[in-house]
């Protein structure tokens, strides 16, 4: 019968032909696989199998119900959610598209990855990295390249980074005498909220608005650029995107060593987190230096030490930051 409906009763001991997906014909309370079934004469079917009544029954509203909230405000659309959507007979709704987000890299120092080494020079790891990490939050970066430490080239690559909706960049908040950024925002009429944060790794942050666009200036040692993207940037994006907080990524465990230090900053510590004896515990990784990149690949976790913790004895609690 293909699509079409059995327009008559199912009395006792009768059998209908619907194809998978068709409607329940009046009367009949069992749907049989044809795998299941034999044709034995006209009009007469052997059922190879004992079969419990309701079987392969789907019930109107077992999915959802009249009135019943679907999919709610802040919900990544996946397959599945697009899939549930297209139920419901729902061909179009509002969402709150992706952000667009440049990153940029400054410095003379770098070249591409792909470009020959040579003395005095560094591969160009951190856009790389901010492009990866703002993908896993789900906006789309925009890599525009790498900014030579001139005034002129510098504010060519930002205003260019201006189209986007948040501008990323690499490098050049800090007080050395390449250090341009602050310069160029400034001629650009950027109103620069901050430019530094009470932390470690990434003390030199800055964050400022040129019009409705958020810059944020992340700190040019690999390490640095990546905690303080995971800190700041993170946070706003999801928010610009109507995405709830990851703030369940944050939870307990016991420190496996003593872990001190002296300088008053919150430390943001490279860590591996692991399960003994039915609870989380986690040590620091090797090196807690702030260009050294392995460390953080080694790691799972960030150990957090707030500013007024000067030391941490073995055994004691403390959060960690999945970033896993």
């Amino acid at each position: 019968m293909g699509g079409d409906q059995f327009a008559g009763i199912v009395g006792n001991g009768e059998a209908a032909r619907i194809m998978t997906g068709g409607k329940i014909p009046s009367g009949a309370d069992t749907v049989i696989e044809q795998e299941l079934v034999k044709t034995t004469g006209e009009n007469q079917i052997l059922i190879q199998q004992a079969v419990v009544r309701g079987r392969n029954i789907r019930m109107a509203g077992e999915d959802f119900s009249k009135g019943t909230v679907i999919l709610r405000r802040g919900t990544v659309l996946r397959p599945a959610s697009i899939g549930i959507l297209a139920s419901a007979g729902k061909s179009n709704v509002n969402v709150i598209r992706k952000a667009h987000v440049s990153c940029l890299a400054t410095g003379d120092e770098l070249i591409e990855p792909s470009e020959h080494i040579t003395d005095g020079k560094i591969f160009n790891s951190n856009a790389y990295a901010l492009e990866a990490l703002t993908r896993e939050c789900g906006a789309t970066p925009n890599y525009i390249g790498i900014a030579r430490d001139t005034q002129h080239e510098l504010r060519e690559k930002v205003e260019e980074g201006l189209k986007a909706d948040v501008l990323v960049t690499s490098g050049g908040v800090s007080v050395g005498k390449s250090d341009l950024l602050f310069d160029v925002l400034d001629e650009l009429g950027v109103d620069i909220k901050f430019s530094k944060v009470n932390i470690k790794p990434g003390m030199p942050f800055l964050f400022g608005m040129w019009r409705q666009t958020p810059i944020f200036g992340l700190p040019g040692n690999p390490v640095s650029t990546v905690v303080t993207f995971l800190q700041f940037v993170k946070p706003a994006l999801r928010k610009m995107m109507g995405l709830p907080s990851d703030e369940g990524k944050k939870f307990s465990a016991r420190m496996e060593h003593e872990y001190s230090k002296a300088d008053g900053k919150f430390h943001f510590v490279r860590g591996i987190a692991t399960q003994k004896n039915g609870e989380t515990v986690v040590r620091a990784t090797a090196s807690q230096s702030s260009g050294v990149l392995s460390s953080l690949v080694k790691g799972n976790c960030l150990i957090l030490i707030p500013e007024d913790k000067n030391v941490v004895r073995a055994g004691e609690s403390v959060m960690i930051e999945s970033l896993e």
